[in-house]
């Protein structure tokens, strides 16, 4: 369960970091990276809560 919160942390600070580089204009596919990797990391925090 901890594993969960750490992940749900860690993915919102990856959004958070896809986001300014979305507003610091920096290459797209950086953006697009840290998006999706942000994104899997909720993804498998939410899933971790779920399942418990």
């Amino acid at each position: 369960m901890i594993l969960a919160f750490v992940m749900l942390f860690a993915g919102g600070m990856i959004l958070g970091g896809a986001w300014s580089f979305y507003r610091s204009k920096k290459p797209w596919w950086a953006v697009l990276g840290l998006l999706v990797l942000g994104l899997v990391c909720l993804g498998i925090s939410f899933w971790r809560i779920r399942t418990g």
